[in-house]
């Protein structure tokens, strides 16, 4: 018996593991609410990853792609709060791209980043040995 395979006409776009802005893995304390008919709603969780274009975190209850929401993450001793778009989202991490990040909370995550030097996120993926 002879199998064949097909192409789909339109086949997934591929995926690039080049980044705007290079990840560092931190693990924060991260809140985000944005506001529904109902009023606001609250999710908190813990922070994967940040880069000074956005972060990843694990929430309880993660809000929907393409919504726009407030973050405040906990670096350091101080807290930042800032809005972000949800660009992706799975049950076990949601990713936000920071809009319009005032100056003194990119140096506060330049900061963070230099005084604990965090590892870059793996380009390869791990390899187990």
């Amino acid at each position: 018996m002879q199998v064949q395979t097909r192409r789909t006409a339109a086949s997934a776009p591929q995926y690039s593991v080049e980044r705007r802005y290079p990840r560092h893995f931190l693990s924060a304390p991260v809140t985000t609410w944005h506001l529904l008919n109902s009023g606001a709603q609250v999710t908190h969780g813990l922070t994967l990853e940040i880069s000074i274009g956005g972060l990843s975190a694990v929430l309880c209850g993660p809000p929907i792609i393409g919504e726009r929401v407030s973050l405040r993450v906990q670096l350091l001793d101080s807290p930042f709060e800032t809005s972000a778009i949800v660009r992706y989202g799975t049950p076990a991490r949601t990713g936000f791209e920071f809009v319009e990040l005032p100056p003194e909370f990119l140096r506060s995550i330049e900061s963070c980043i230099r005084r604990l030097l965090l590892r870059p996120w793996p380009r390869d993926g791990f390899q187990l040995t």
